[in-house]
């Protein structure tokens, strides 16, 4: 067909489609607006007849493109019934296959000019820009004006008219749109700062803006552009979530401008950002608004002019802000912009410069976004900021009503909306309001009975049947559309899909295919719109008619499309993070996507989903369970509040009961929300959850906004124990509305509702509803606007809450008036325990009792006929702080009378109010009517001197007061009360009436007897002390610190001081005293015998600390005196409790020296003098020094902290020779010297010049000192600079100096030639019995002494370069030394062949040398090389001892004593090495002589004759050592020990080992301890134990022995009557191999020691075992712990318990009461008794009864046995019998305070301990402090180890400061 006639066809048709589409001119007019949605309908309402119309509509239709023309004719075939022919010939025409000629009847040319624009065609360029500006006349641009402004209010009433009255017969022709019926939606004024990401501001800002209407009730589009002022560019801010009406709510501010509603603007354009996004060039200004948005052709340069004269006039709105896809400019640059509004630049620029003001400067800017999308720059330049909450429950039946309106009964409608829920809950968005309403007109409409969706995707999925059902004629089959529409609905989704990927939401018809676009289009599903993309381009392009509709199509395709597997799903899915985040890219579009997700998940999605796939069902459950399981596995993490918000919802779609449960167990403890919406869906989602919990949530929203009909959401939620509110959004109404869900949520029991803005109004609703809410335990409304009135209608409600613990009223406006009031009603209501308010701070606690104990009272209340609220009992006290109230005097009087009707109080604190001297008065009179347990506070009150008279009156008149604090400077005035004592400081006051635990400390330490009073910057001087003393009383702590006493004053107050008899502490810190003061108070040591010590420190802080013994015991010491009490007596007690003077910061000189030397010889009892920080010179400590020998009475003298100089030093050094009572002198780096005496005559004396910079020349006065006392014990000279030289002179002169302890040099630079020359004192001097020298980084050099004629030596030799040289002149120096016993060579470099010299050199006239060498090649060399080495010894070798471990070799030789005859003395051994060879088991002779083997191994024969011991730990035993061993075995006539431990020996190894042990009949000892033998091996060595009859020890542990092995081993054993020790540890026995050994053990009658720990042995087994025992009365060993025996075993041990034990371990034996009482009553039987462990077992209330001590008890082990402090007293009294017990173990018990008290009291008796181990228990710093008082007393203690107590790092510090024996670490 030629293309003339084709074209006549193509009119003839036309023409009948004239003739069709005239009878539905509607339809073909809203088609119209979609595919052409910029054309110009004027003209065609022009024309009268029907038929024009649709002729030249569909001639534009015609001329716009092919593509659309295809589309519309495929529409028109859709939804119309039409003839069939005619249907034929339009598809087969311009359907969407058909094919047309070359010829393009729709070329640019047939089209008239003005569709050229539109096609993208550029006309001429504006004037604006290219020219100067022209000048038109006022008249001509205001018409021009009025014209444009008439255009764009024309084109807003067409483009947003008021839907039309609907009947139902015309509802199946309406087509859907989201915004068919409209209704104001809930829009709430915000603040600027709640565009930022931080927290909202803080309370004194927020309280301080003006509050707006909170609920938006009344919100009307006028309202946006109100209360602003100013002439600067206005930002508003629109936020809410997708679908709340943003845009419908902008699109009515454009509808009413035109309507001339707005008449404030006069002209208003509208972008959408989903439009300019397409906008790719740079415009102008004038672009932006006369070619993007609305084409004005007719002089824009002057309408341009106009809207700059008149910017204030111009309403800019941008809808959609978070959907731009421009980048921002950052903070700042927007500012700096250029002002010129005809340069190009960027549309985000454009959109920026605007809202900063560099263009149009005066508009008013209006933009839209979601919450959390807001670019930095706008939160600078937002003015105001209005939130957007969709609809309310009024609102929502206002929009149903509307809509129902003409179709159906809206009361039907509105029925079915209220008996929902749900329902509900999705209306409150507006656009699921519309698709919900729509969906329920369907389901109305229809006979049978409705059954509504309950989700989103139910919903969208209902919307979609409906849509296409209608339009096919059958809306209620749906296979039969899914099956028709499948391909089209799938390629819908996948343009979806692809759009969220790429972040587009606008599409170009060239991107969607044609079936697709006819299909969205014929069912309303894509919206048409024309869009500007530049200045002079237009276009027309699709978008779906909501953003959500397009999520829902995505998540659909993914559920439904082939290409997307399980996998891929999976990793789309995600939740989204509502935070508000800017950056956030990979959800920047997304909403409800992961929601759709979930909800076609569902099991009734399977047969929808399967239909739509045309897949199979299992692979659509694949597909929809791989999305539960990735929502399982979200509900396992840790989550975000908003995330959590869309899990609820996620999962709430799934409608799956079994995923909710799982969900719900995996909620936290606490739900915390902070800093984004939440509406009524979210809470719904979240309510859900929250009842599929385990257990109770707490609930805690903070900055979080939440409008007050969302709370019906969590109505009747049972599962919520605490609910927290924290946002200045929330008011009356919110409080309003909370008051009615309250009483429906049973388990609340906390409420906070902090930080908001309740008033009165919203506190009478919550006041009302908490009387409903009886269990509610805690209540806290603290920072809202509540008034004096709101806080006592709160308070009026309390009697009613039984269970009420807790109110919180704080940061509230209340008055003193009502503060009073509230204080009132707290001391009158029995059960406040706690009234708490401190400027905006008030807090009230109750006493809450159980059920059972409330019923009690009530009834014995009944019965003395008293009402049940005034149930008052004595441990019911109250804490009463009004503390910076703004109390006056006049408020004194009244808060006193109050008091006074609640005698118990525990602490009343009125500090920092103004109440002055008068209202202190009349509050202290009151005192002796109170009964205050704690403390009265009335500090910081205006109290003066006079004031201070008034209190210590009132503190004497009240006999319970402990404690006075008063400082005028700090405003401190404090009472403390005994009651505050009885608990804390009960077993501190015992144990400080106990003597021996008084401490040298400053800080007295308050016991029960004790008042202290503290009156420090009063002002106090001399005159004003006898005034003072006579309201001292009975104190007993005295503190007069900071006052203005003087040297006067403190004489004063010694005169005074016989009149305070109580008094046992006194401080006089900073009182301006000089030394006449110093010399007063030490005069107090003989005029006051109580004294006891005196601290002074003259520094330019002072201080002063006099400590007092009691006078009442002093007293009866000297009654006791009297009672014929001995002299030695009397010294024991003052060594025990010597006095001390102790003087510090301060400079000395000889005259003043002299003074304080003559008034201290006075003093009666032992003295201790303490120097620190005090400068003295040499002639002061040589004055010093010359008077001790005067002294009688000294202890100790100290100087720390002093300068000394080296003649000092020699001084000092030259002190023990003058003063035969110096015990010990002690000087450490010439800054540190003490001075140790003693009473009687002293055995020996210590000295110590320790890091004194001593060199070489000073060793001749030195060694002349020392060389002058006779009785020198110890000298320690290390840390000095004596050098070899030094060294040298010293040993030269060390036999003058009698030393009989030890010698240290270490650390003085010696060298190692003259280390080895250090080695000649241990033969030069007879009494040196070791030397030990180490050149290695500790330097020691050390030389021990003893006082035997003849002693052993010993030479230890570390860090050596022992060459060969060095080796022989070492070999020299061993053999002049007589006795030499041990040579010890540790890290010396030796190699073996050194080793092999050494043994080769060495020559001894007689006696025993053992050589012991470690090395590291020791380790690698093997045992046979090891032996072959050992030949080389010049002596007989009767010990060779390997231990790898320690890299150890250790060989002992003997040497016998010569004759004389060198021949005989050479040919001895070898005679007695032939006639021993005829023992051996083979003939060496038939050997070959020249076999080098046989040599060396003839050689160890001979040599190893006189071996006796062979010790092998941790070696490898090859196959040729054990064949050497079983070699030489038959040969060691003389071997009684061999100990092959933890090494590894083959089977055939252990095989030669056998062989050879089994013809050593002399062994004695056989330790096979830790090795891994086989079952095998085990047996083979067991074997070799027959006939062994002079075993004595035996050591199998950790040998893996069984009950099996054990019959063997008994077997072999029957023979070894001689067997002493039997271990057996660490195997597997069991009670069967017990069963064996108990066959057996009577038999062994010498048996002492018998270890069978850890050997899994029953209770059973221990009967049987402690049957055995009662035969063997000669064990003083028995180690039987970690089994399980029980009490029945110790029962049973306790009465067969050997007579002579000594050592008995039964730790980790689940040994209860029973046991522990049966042992410890059969121990005090044990007279031998040394060692007993109990560790590990369960003594519950019983301990050791060890009533009458175990005398010669060393040590006991008691760790880990839950000892208690209630136990630990009988067990102290037990413990100090012992009289011989070194160490006590009580770690890892429940020890506190209270044992350490006691364990403190008996340290000073028992005087042979040394260790301590308190590890791992609960004590603390006062428990810490009290032992290290008993440690003071007791200096044989070596350590208390207090690891892991909970003593404060400080204390901790500080105590082992000033005694390193007490271990915290």
């Amino acid at each position: 067909m030629d293309s003339l006639s084709w074209q006549n066809d193509e009119e003839s048709l036309q023409q009948h489609l004239v003739g069709f589409l005239s009878k539905d001119l509607e339809w073909l007019i809203l088609k119209v607006k979609f595919f052409l949605p910029d054309l110009d309908l004027t003209p065609v309402d022009d024309l009268p007849d029907p038929t024009q119309k649709v002729s030249l509509l569909l001639d534009k239709l015609r001329a716009h493109s092919l593509s659309t023309w295809r589309t519309f004719i495929h529409c028109v075939c859709m939804e119309h019934t039409m003839p069939l022919h005619l249907e034929t010939m339009l598809l087969s025409v311009w359907g969407m296959h058909s094919e047309i000629p070359s010829q393009n009847i729709f070329c640019k040319d047939a089209l008239p000019k003005s569709q050229l624009l539109h096609s993208g065609v550029k006309r001429p360029s504006s004037e604006i820009g290219s020219s100067p500006p022209r000048k038109w006349s006022r008249q001509q641009q205001l018409e021009l004006v009025r014209k444009y402004e008439k255009r764009l209010r024309t084109l807003f009433l067409k483009k947003y008219e008021d839907v039309p009255g609907r009947t139902s017969g015309q509802w199946q022709q309406w087509p859907f749109c989201f915004s068919q019926t409209y209704v104001d939606p809930v829009v709430r004024p915000g603040k600027v700062a709640w565009l930022k990401e931080g927290p909202e501001k803080s309370q004194v800002e927020t309280l301080a803006e003006p509050l707006e209407v909170e609920d938006g009730a009344n919100f009307k589009v006028q309202d946006l552009f109100r209360g602003q002022s100013g002439s600067g560019t206005k930002v508003t801010v629109l936020l809410g979530k997708p679908g709340t009406g943003k845009s419908t709510l902008v699109q009515r501010i454009c509808r009413k401008w035109a309507r001339g509603e707005l008449d404030r603007f006069s002209q208003v354009f509208l972008f959408e950002f989903r439009q300019l996004n397409l906008v790719k060039q740079e415009l102008t200004l004038p672009q932006l608004l006369f070619e993007v948005y609305e084409n004005l052709e007719e002089e824009p340069g002057a309408v341009f002019q106009h809207l700059q004269e008149n910017d204030h006039q111009v309403l800019l709105i941008f809808d959609g802000l978070d959907e731009c896809l421009f980048p921002w400019p950052g903070r700042g640059p927007c500012a700096r912009d250029s002002q010129d509004p005809f340069l190009s630049r960027p549309v985000a620029s454009l959109f920026c410069s605007l809202c900063s003001g560099s263009l149009l400067p005066g508009c008013w800017v209006v933009t839209t976004s979601r919450p959390g999308k807001i670019p930095d720059f706008l939160l600078e330049t937002a003015t105001s900021v209005f939130e957007v909450w969709g609809f309310d429950q009024l609102r929502i039946e206002n929009y149903v009503n509307n809509f129902f309106q003409g179709l159906i009964s809206p009361e039907r409608a509105l029925a079915c909306l209220r008996a929902s829920a749900q329902l509900q809950s999705l209306c409150s968005n507006p656009a699921l309001c519309s698709i919900a309403c729509f969906c329920l007109h369907h389901l109305l409409c229809q006979d049978h009975t409705i059954k509504f969706p309950t989700t989103v995707t139910q919903l969208f999925t209902q919307m979609l049947h409906i849509f296409v059902g209608q339009k096919q004629g059958t809306p209620g089959d749906k296979g039969t559309w899914l099956s028709k529409d499948s391909q089209a609905l799938l390629g819908l989704g996948e343009l979806a899909f692809k759009g969220l990927n790429e972040k587009q939401i606008v599409f170009y018809p060239g991107h969607i295919p044609e079936q697709v676009v006819a299909f969205a289009a014929t069912y309303n599903l894509l919206s048409s719109f024309s869009v500007r993309t530049g200045t002079g381009q237009r276009d027309t392009c699709y978008a779906f008619v909501h953003f959500s509709l397009q999520e829902f199509f995505a998540a659909l395709y993914l559920m439904v499309s082939p290409s997307i597997d399980s996998s891929k799903l999976r990793h789309h899915f995600y939740l989204k993070s509502r935070w508000p985040l800017r950056t956030e890219a990979k959800t920047e579009l997304l909403d409800r996507f992961h929601t759709f997700l979930s909800g076609f998940s569902s099991q009734t999605y399977l047969s929808f989903l399967t239909r739509l796939s045309q897949q199979g069902r299992a692979w659509v459950s694949t597909k929809q369970a791989a999305v539960r399981q990735v929502l399982r596995g979200l509900a396992t993490q840790s989550l975000t509040g908003p995330k959590m918000i869309e899990l609820c919802h996620c999962v709430g779609e799934t409608q799956d009961p079994e995923l909710m449960g799982q969900a719900g167990r995996s909620l936290p403890f606490s739900l915390d929300f902070h800093n984004f919406p939440l509406n009524h869906s979210d809470l719904t989602a979240l309510t859900s959850l929250i009842n599929h919990a385990p257990a109770s949530i707490y609930l805690n929203f903070s900055g979080c906004s939440l409008e007050s009909q969302c709370l019906n959401a969590l109505t009747g939620c049972g599962k919520i124990e605490s609910f927290r509110v924290r946002s200045r959004k929330c008011r009356d109404a919110f409080a309003e509305a909370l008051s009615k869900i309250l009483p429906t949520m049973g388990n609340l029991k906390k409420l906070e509702l902090t930080g908001n803005n309740i008033s009165v109004q919203g506190i009478d609703h919550l006041a009302q509803a908490f009387t409903d809410c009886l269990q509610l335990e805690e209540i806290n409304l603290q920072d809202n606007r509540l008034n004096d009135s709101s806080c006592l209608k709160i308070i009026t409600i309390l009697h009613k809450m039984q269970r009420l613990q807790k109110i919180d009223l704080s940061q509230n406006a209340v008055s003193v008036q009502t503060v009073l009031a509230l204080a009132k009603e707290a001391v009158s209501y029995p059960r406040v325990t706690t009234l708490e308010i401190r400027q905006a701070q008030m807090i009230l606690l109750f006493f809450v009792s159980s059920g059972k104990a409330l019923e009690m009272q009530r009834s014995q209340n009944v019965k003395k006929n008293e009402p049940s609220d005034k149930i008052v009992t004595q441990d019911r006290k109250l804490t009463f702080r009004l503390q910076k109230c703004n109390l006056a005097v006049h408020h004194a009087k009244e808060i006193a009378e109050m008091l006074k009707h609640r005698p118990y109080l525990e602490e009343v604190d009125l500090s920092g109010n103004h109440l002055e001297d008068e209202g202190c008065r009349e509050l202290a009179e009151a005192l002796p009517d109170l009964q205050i347990a704690k403390q009265f506070n009335i500090s910081d009150n205006g109290l003066s001197e006079s004031g201070v008279y008034y209190l210590l009156t009132s503190a004497n008149a009240c006999k319970n007061v402990m404690e006075l604090d008063i400082s005028l400077k700090n405003k401190t005035a404090v009472f403390k009360f005994a009651g505050d004592q009885e608990k804390d400081q009960a077993p501190l006051g015992a144990a400080v009436s106990n003597p021996q635990l008084s401490s040298n400390s400053s800080e007295p330490v308050s016991s029960l007897s004790a008042r202290v009073i503290r009156l420090r910057h009063c002002g106090f001087q001399c005159r004003e002390l006898e005034k003072l003393c006579l309201k001292l009383g009975n104190c007993s702590h005295l503190d007069l610190s900071n006052n203005r006493l003087g040297n006067k004053g403190i004489e004063k107050l010694i005169q005074l001081l016989p009149s305070l008899r109580s008094l046992q502490f006194l401080t006089l810190n900073d009182n301006r005293v000089s030394l006449k003061a110093v010399f007063c108070l030490a005069s107090t040591f003989s005029d006051l015998e109580w004294v006891h010590e005196v601290d002074i420190s003259l520094g330019r802080q002072q201080s002063i600390h006099v400590r007092f013994l009691e006078r009442t015991r002093k007293r009866s010491v000297s009654e006791e005196w009297t009672k014929q009490k001995t002299q030695q007596e009397s010294l024991e007690w003052g060594a025990q409790f010597p006095k001390s003077f102790c003087l510090r910061e301060c400079q000395l000189e000889p005259p003043v020296l002299e003074k304080l030397i003559q008034i201290l010889k006075t003093c009666q009892g032992l003295l201790e003098i303490k120097f620190s920080h005090v400068t003295m010179n040499d002639q002061s400590i040589g004055m010093l020094l010359n008077h001790l020998p005067q002294f009688h009475n000294l202890n100790l003298v100290q100087f720390s902290q002093t300068t000394l100089s080296l003649n000092s030093v020699f001084s000092l050094a030259s002190a023990i020779s003058l003063c035969e009572q110096i015990q010990k002198m002690e000087v450490r780096s010439l800054k540190y010297a003490c001075l140790y005496f003693t009473p009687g005559k002293r055995k020996g004396v210590s000295c110590g010049l320790t890091d004194c910079c001593i060199n070489q020349m000073d060793m001749k006065q030195l060694c002349c000192i020392l060389g002058q006392c006779k009785d020198l014990s110890h000298l320690n000279l290390s840390g000095n600079l004596l050098g070899d030289e030094g060294l040298k002179y010293l040993l030269e002169h060390l036999p003058q100096m009698n030393l009989s302890g030890s010698l240290n040099l270490s650390h003085n630079g010696i060298s190692e030639e003259g280390a080895l020359l250090f080695t000649v004192a241990l033969g030069t001097c007879r009494q040196a019995h070791e030397v030990s020298v180490s050149l290695n980084l500790e330097q020691k050099l050390l030389i021990h002494f003893t006082e035997h004629q003849e002693p052993r030596k010993t030479l230890r030799l570390t860090g050596f370069n022992l060459q060969q040289e060095q080796i022989k002149k070492l070999a020299t120096l061993v053999g002049q030394v007589p006795k030499l016993n041990d040579l010890i060579l540790a890290t010396n470099t030796m190699s073996l062949a050194g080793l092999q010299l050494l043994l080769n050199s060495v020559r001894m006239p007689s006696g025993i040398l053992r050589i012991s060498v470690e090395e590291p090649w020791v380790t690698r060399t093997s045992v046979t090389t090891l032996l072959e080495a050992s030949v080389q010894a010049s002596g007989n070798i009767t010990k060779i001892s390997i231990c790898r471990q320690q890299s150890l070799l250790q060989i002992e030789e003997t040497f016998p004593q010569k004759t004389g005859n060198f021949a005989a003395d050479t040919l001895r051994p070898i005679q007695c090495d032939q006639g021993a060879s005829l023992t051996f088991p083979y003939d060496l002779s038939q050997c070959d002589q020249g076999d080098n083997q046989t040599l060396v191994l003839r050689q160890m024969v001979e040599k190893y004759m006189r071996l006796q011991e062979l010790s092998w730990s941790q070696v490898y035993l090859c196959d040729t050592s054990s064949q050497l061993l079983k070699t030489l075995f038959p040969s060691l006539l003389e071997l009684k020990k061999f100990s092959l431990t933890a090494s590894t020996v083959s089977p055939e190894g252990v095989c030669h080992v056998a062989s050879g042990l089994s013809h050593c009949n002399t062994m004695e000892e056989l330790d096979l301890s830790k090795n891994e033998f086989s079952v095998e091996g085990t047996r083979v060595l067991i074997g070799a134990l027959e006939g062994k009859c002079q075993l004595r020890s035996l050591n199998l542990s950790h040998s893996g022995l069984s009950s099996e092995s054990c019959f063997s081993l008994s077997d072999s054993l029957k023979d070894a009557t001689n067997l002493k020790d039997l271990n057996l540890s660490h195997n597997k026995i069991e009670d069967a191999g017990v069963q064996h050994l108990s066959a057996i053990l009577p038999k062994l009658l010498q048996l002492s020691k018998l270890d069978l720990s850890w050997n899994s042995i029953s209770p059973a087994g221990g009967r049987t075992l402690a049957e055995a025992l009662a035969c063997c009365e000669q064990v003083e060993e028995l180690h039987l712990g970690a089994n399980t025996m029980g009490d029945l075993m110790a029962i049973r041990l306790a009465q067969n318990l050997p007579p002579h034990l000594k050592i008995l371990y039964l730790c980790s034996n689940k040994i209860g009461a029973k046991g522990t009482l049966s042992l410890g009553q059969a121990l005090v039987r044990c007279q031998w008794i040394e060692e007993i462990s109990l560790a590990e077992n369960i003594f519950a209330e019983w301990i050791l009864p060890l009533s009458k001590g175990l005398l010669k008890l060393r040590k006991i082990n008691l760790t880990s046995c839950r000892i208690n402090d209630q136990m630990i007293k009988p067990l102290a009294s037990s413990l100090v019998l012992c009289h011989d017990l070194e160490e006590i173990l009580l770690a890892w018990n429940s020890l506190g305070n209270e044992g350490a008290t006691e364990l403190a009291y008996i340290l000073p008796q028992m005087k042979a301990l040394k260790k301590f181990d308190l590890e791992g228990n609960q004590i603390g710093s006062l428990g810490a402090q009290l032992l290290a008082k008993g440690l003071a007393k007791n200096p044989g203690i070596q350590v208390i180890r207090l690891w892991k107590n909970p003593v404060p790092k400080d204390t901790a510090q500080l105590l082992q400061g000033q005694d390193p024996r007490l271990n915290f670490s």
